[in-house]
């Protein structure tokens, strides 16, 4: 007798679930923060990542379903039991950092503001933070799940071990704490504020039962900010800018387009924020 199908409807709870789970973690990864165990908060975040790739992984089989495909509970197991896949499908931005002077740094301050937009230098910079952003997605999955496993196990290393607790800084964790709230944010308003998106794609909020049967999504844990190593860090959905008093770095970031039931497609957009001159 052949396994039963799943319906549309159960793996629409399931992605919903996922997404609480992500903000969950998250929340229990701050505390870890301001408690002083960074590497524990990185390994909770991480698993973090991987329940936001579950969410987009349960929303395309939702689609597929949708489509006429028929799929089974081993089929969503299979789907989302790779570590990997997970954060390869959790990763909705890409972020880079460059330390002043340095190459990647000239590359961001040209897109932000060094040379006019639509001119060849700015369409020159942009095609090489485009080249640079297409190499980190090919690894960012794999870099996640070893982030992951060195914050959780003393594994031997050449000369020595791996000692999550000496290994992972304040700083290290604070960028993926705040890497993952960016990336939760997102799918987090799309589901709590349905006013804003609805018209965007009326047949997946019209299926959401909201203040209903399987989730009331008010009730979804919000993005935290964990506490900065000494600042914050500002970040649109386009382009921003901002000055950090403690050192002196810009950064860039990528955020996939997407709406909230259809697949995140590879579209990135940008968001850049320069740092000033350390002052005293």
């Amino acid at each position: 007798m052949p396994a039963a199908s799943v319906t549309p409807e159960y793996l629409l709870k399931g992605a919903a679930y996922a997404l609480e789970q992500c903000g969950l973690l998250l929340r229990d990864a701050n505390v870890l923060y301001r408690n002083g165990s960074y590497a524990s908060a990185v390994a909770l975040a991480a698993f973090a990542k991987e329940e936001l790739g579950r969410w987009t992984i349960l929303r395309k089989l939702r689609t597929d379903v949708l489509g006429g495909k028929r799929l089974t509970i081993k089929d969503i197991q299979d789907a989302c039991g790779d570590h990997e896949s997970k954060q390869r499908a959790g990763a909705l931005s890409i972020s880079m950092k460059a330390e002043r002077g340095t190459g990647l740094d000239k590359l961001i301050r040209t897109q932000v503001g060094g040379a006019k937009p639509g001119s060849k230098e700015w369409k020159e910079a942009r095609q090489q933070l485009e080249d640079l952003r297409r190499r980190k997605a090919k690894r960012i999955s794999s870099e996640r799940h070893e982030q992951r496993k060195s914050a959780l196990y003393v594994d031997p290393i050449s000369g020595g071990w791996n000692r999550p607790t000496k290994e992972l800084t304040q700083a290290f964790a604070y960028d993926h704490l705040q890497e993952a709230a960016n990336d939760y944010r997102g799918p987090y308003d799309c589901y709590t504020n349905p006013e804003t998106y609805k018209l965007d794609d009326p047949p997946f909020y019209s299926a959401l039962d909201f203040g209903g049967t399987f989730l009331p999504f008010n009730a979804l844990p919000p993005p935290r900010t964990t506490l900065a190593p000494p600042t914050t860090t500002i970040l649109s959905n386009c382009f921003s800018s901002s000055t950090r008093r403690s050192r002196s770095i810009s950064s860039i970031r990528f955020r996939r387009s997407m709406s909230a039931s259809t697949v995140i497609r590879d579209r990135f957009r940008f968001a850049i924020v320069i740092s000033g001159e350390k002052t005293e």
